[in-house]
């Protein structure tokens, strides 16, 4: 798959919890060619984003919805079992960014695995549905994860299906940063370091030398940008066409690790519960 730019942008404005702001923001989103739209910032969660993304799921067509989820108000089951439905709600778009928000890193690492461990205790074609011969699935593949950790002990399967992508899209600010294997997408300020991840954005401000970033992203030094907003409405129709040049012509159909070329390799699925 040829590599395309990623569109990343940040929405903390409280406002995003009315109904009325939060469609107008969607839908400037997507017309801004955003791939990655994060709710919440890692020092500031004015509302819970993951009910804002079970809001916004069924509303969007191409753009990824990203909830940051924190240590400080959640649990990996918990977790496991939101970001599920709302996986399935978006029909593949989802996108999970935990953040530590005063916890550690170690524990914060802790909950990725733990809900990772979940989520792999249902094989892809466990369900069988066959009315005829009653059956429902096939309990040989949904495991126990039993998953014990340095902050985290869950008894598993989860009573909930496996995401539609398998896992959704692992992000990680490099401000609240996390060491797991297998990271799709992080996101660091200019002078930060990346941790390991399959694509880096690059924190920047609304108005930025456009031809300077697209130098950088063709010598491979980033794969996109992210924005993070302070008045989402005027900053993205801005964005949206100082980087048209960018983001045109990009896919816009599957599921958001089809779109962004990050499938879910079975090094992913499997080693954290091996």
């Amino acid at each position: 798959m040829t590599r395309s730019f990623i569109l990343s942008a940040g929405v903390g404005d409280p406002a995003l919890a009315e109904p009325a702001t939060s469609a107008q923001i969607l839908t400037a989103a997507e017309a801004a060619g955003v791939d990655l739209l994060l709710l919440g910032r890692h020092d500031s969660l004015p509302f819970d984003p993951q009910v804002i993304a079970a809001w916004a799921a069924p509303r969007v067509s191409r753009l990824g919805v990203v909830p940051l989820v924190s240590t400080r108000i959640a649990h990996p089951f918990h977790v496991a079992r939101a970001l599920s439905a709302i996986d399935f709600l978006s029909g593949g778009l989802l996108g999970w960014a935990p953040v530590a928000q005063g916890g550690s890193a170690a524990q914060l690492a802790d909950m990725v695995r733990a809900t990772r461990a979940l989520w792999d205790g249902w094989d892809e074609d466990c369900l069988i549905i066959d009315k005829e011969a009653g059956r429902y699935l096939d309990t040989t593949k949904v495991r126990p994860s039993n998953y014990v950790g340095t902050h985290y002990s869950v008894r598993g399967p989860v009573n909930a299906m496996r995401p539609k992508q398998g896992h959704p899209l692992l992000v990680c600010d490099a401000a609240s940063p996390f060491a797991v294997p297998g990271i799709d997408v992080v996101i660091a300020a200019e002078g930060q370091a990346f941790p390991a991840a399959a694509r880096r954005l690059l924190r920047v401000e609304p108005d930025i030398d456009v031809a300077a970033m697209a130098a950088r992203f063709e010598a491979g030094e980033i794969d996109g940008l992210h924005v993070d907003l302070a008045h989402p409405l005027a900053e993205l129709g801005r964005i949206g066409e100082s980087l048209s040049a960018l983001t045109r012509g990009r896919a816009a159909e599957g599921t958001l690790r089809e779109r962004l070329g990050l499938p879910l390799t079975l090094r992913n699925v499997y080693e954290e519960i091996a």
